[in-house]
Formats: structure tokens, C-alpha cells, sequence
């Protein structure tokens, strides 16, 4: 089939073509009320034209109450008739998107809330679009923001292997408005990003261990290939070394994946604490660990779990601390854990300051990594 010509609209726009296109054939019957139009792709090839000109002229029709788009079952029409004096202009949001995981997270919520604090303060609309844990559905919604103008994003990305990464970051690198990255510094991209102090995070938590007489502390993470982990790592390295005190390889975990269960998060936890157990949690004293750092609170409430199964005490034989103090993670039974409180609400606000800025004043005048540190709380599992 030959694309259909859009070129004798008299304003030259081949968005304003198309979009008179699909109209008329509303309009005009050919698409029955209740019918599913053809998907964006067909009409891309039926035009001859980028999937975002279509997107923006669908996105049009919606707007004005034609069509309905809905995931899975396409767009269908729900309208075939339209007052000229109403008729709107293309959709102009003018507003921030925050792109985001599964909100079952607490720690991703709570980003979120900050970030839609920070916005409702400053009047600026927004829209919120969650991606569960799906990395495809992140680089698809950053790549059609375009089509309702929407100024900038802020993105979340759950990235679980370097080739989501990859690709992830090509898409990034595709976008032309700016892009504010959340809890995840992808180094080289050159994207502004609000990151938390991953090495004071680490540095405190092994300061804490050793004011409470730890002397042989181990480190245990996952997700260890993403430089917030990294920097978590290094501050711990760094208490101990000022300690005076080694840092022993059978002490140190740094798995590289993470295969998060938002119904089960515990699930993955408890299968690397077994693991890390049975590597240093028994043995001769010189062996054994006898405080550990965690990367995150759902390890060292995994780690907790199976200490407790194979009776070790804590925190008189294992001294334990998490990081983030989420409510779901924290309390468990008797044992509350000590944990480093990360700031996430100031993390969302601090991202659409951030944002504001890059599109105020430009890159130059935004840091690629804006920090936020968070402080302490000691409980009983320390």
C-alpha cells in the first residue's frame, strides 16, 4: 500500500495533515463508534510518517474525546461528532513526568511524594507514570513524553542487568528534553542525577558497628555493579581501615544481581543471607563475622532471619545493621533494626528542584551528582 499523501494541507504541517485525516474518518463514519483503530504502527506505515507524529495526532483526538486509548486492547472511538468552537489545540500539559517502579516499594513512594510535594509548591502539574519492573516500559514512556510536551522527567530506572543498562541508556541519550535521574548515577551519560551519600552511608554504619565492639565486620550487598552500592562499599572500607583493621574477602558479599519480588521481598534475601552464613557465620572465631553492614534493610532483615534459624544471637553473637528504615523491613517480631534512614522525600524534591533548574539555566549550571545524606538509627539489632 502506498502511504497516503498529507501534502496539500495548507499549513504544511504534516502533524496538522494526518491529524485532519484520522478526524475526518471519524467524522465522516468511516470508523463506527465502538470500533478499534488501526495501531500506531500501521498508521505510521499507512502515512508514511514516525510513530511520534501519529502518537501526537491520537494523542489529539483523545484529548477531544474521540478516541480512548487503553493498554492491550488499542484505542477505540467513543465519539463521532465535535463542536468547531471546542475543537482543542494539541495537548500542551507543560509539566514534569516522573517515571518510576513498582510504588509497592515504600522507599519509591516516598520519592515519588517528595517529588509531588515539591511540585504541587511550586504549581507545576505532573504526570506520574509507574513502570513496575519492567525496564521496556520505562525506555517507551521516556521516548513518548514528546507527545503531550511535556517539559522534563525525572526517571527511577530498575536496571537488573548491564543489558538493560545498556539500552536503557541509549534511550536516554535519544531524548531531546531534560532528564533527571533518581537514586541511579549512569556515569558518562552526562544526565544531572539525585543520588543518595552512599559512602557516608556505608562509613557510618561500620563506625557504629565498631562503637558497639564489633571487630570483625563483614559487608553484604546486592545490586553491586551500580555506583550507589559501590560508594556504600568504599565508606565501608574506609571505617575500617582508619580502624586499623582489615578488610577480609570471606567477609564480603558483592553480588552483582538483584531480582526484586515486591509480593515477597524477603524471598531473595533470605536465600543470600544462607549463603553468606554459610561462608562466614560459622566456623573458628577468626572466620566468623561478628557485625555485618547491609547494602539494604530487606538484607538485613534476610540476613536476621536466618542468623535467628540457626541460632546465633543478635545482636550479642551478630550485630546487624540495614539501611533506608522502611517501615515493612525494620520491625520484625521483638528485633527492630538499626538502620541508616535515608531522606527519600528529599531525594523526589531535590530531583524536581534539580529538574526546574536544568530547564531554567541549562546543564552547565547543574552538578551531574547531587548528593543527599541521610543520619542513624540505632536499635536493638545493633
Amino acid at each position: 500500500m502506498s502511504p497516503i499523501s498529507t501534502q496539500s494541507d495548507p499549513s504544511g504541517s504534516k502533524l496538522e495533515s494526518v491529524y485532519r485525516i484520522l478526524e475526518d474518518k471519524i467524522l465522516g463514519g468511516a470508523w463506527a463508534l465502538g470500533t478499534t483503530i488501526p495501531s500506531e504502527m500501521e498508521l505510521t506505515e499507512e502515512f508514511g510518517c514516525s510513530r511520534t507524529t501519529i502518537g501526537k495526532a491520537v494523542a489529539r483526538l483523545a484529548h477531544e474525546g474521540l478516541v480512548e486509548r487503553r493498554k492491550r486492547a488499542g484505542t477505540r472511538v467513543i465519539k463521532n461528532t465535535i463542536q468547531r468552537q471546542d475543537v482543542a489545540a494539541p495537548v500542551e500539559l507543560d509539566a514534569f513526568a516522573f517515571i518510576y517502579p513498582s510504588e509497592k516499594h515504600e522507599g519509591i513512594w516516598r520519592t515519588v511524594k517528595g517529588f509531588q510535594d515539591a511540585s504541587q509548591e511550586a504549581g507545576r502539574r505532573v504526570v506520574l507514570l509507574s513502570s513496575g519492573a519492567d525496564f521496556r516500559k520505562e525506555i517507551e514512556f521516556v521516548s513518548r513524553l514528546s507527545e503531550f510536551d511535556v517539559r522534563g522527567a525525572v526517571v527511577y530506572p530498575l536496571l537488573l542487568s548491564s543489558e538493560e543498562q545498556v539500552r536503557f541508556s541509549q534511550a536516554l541519550l535519544d531524548v531531546k528534553f531534560p532528564v533527571v535521574l533518581a537514586e541511579v548515577n549512569l556515569l558518562g551519560l552526562e544526565k544531572p542525577s539525585v543520588i543518595l551519600d552512599g559512602y557516608h552511608a556505608g562509613y557510618t554504619m561500620t563506625r557504629h558497628l565498631l562503637e558497639r565492639g564489633a571487630k570483625r565486620i563483614g559487608f553484604f550487598a546486592n545490586y553491586a555493579r551500580v555506583p550507589s552500592v559501590r560508594d556504600r562499599y568504599l565508606g565501608y572500607r574506609a571505617a575500617l581501615e582508619e580502624a586499623g583493621l582489615p578488610v577480609r574477602d570471606e567477609h564480603v558479599m558483592l553480588e552483582t544481581a538483584m531480582n526484586p519480588d515486591f509480593k515477597d521481598p524477603l524471598a531473595e534475601s533470605a536465600h543470600l543471607a544462607a549463603r553468606y552464613l554459610d561462608r562466614c557465620g560459622t566456623g573458628d572465631a577468626s572466620s566468623t563475622v561478628d557485625g555485618v553492614v547491609c547494602v539494604n534493610d530487606f538484607l538485613a532483615r534476610g540476613l536476621a532471619r536466618v542468623a535467628a534459624a540457626r541460632r546465633i544471637a543478635i545482636p550479642k553473637k551478630l550485630k546487624i545493621t540495614g539501611m533506608e528504615d522502611l517501615a515493612l523491613a525494620t520491625t520484625d517480631g521483638d528485633l527492630s533494626l538499626t538502620t541508616y534512614r535515608v531522606p527519600f522525600e528529599k531525594t523526589g524534591a531535590t530531583a524536581f528542584a534539580v529538574l526546574t533548574r536544568l530547564l531554567k539555566d541549562g546543564p552547565a549550571a547543574v552538578p551531574l551528582e547531587n548528593q543527599v545524606r541521610g543520619e542513624l538509627m540505632a536499635r536493638k539489632s545493633s
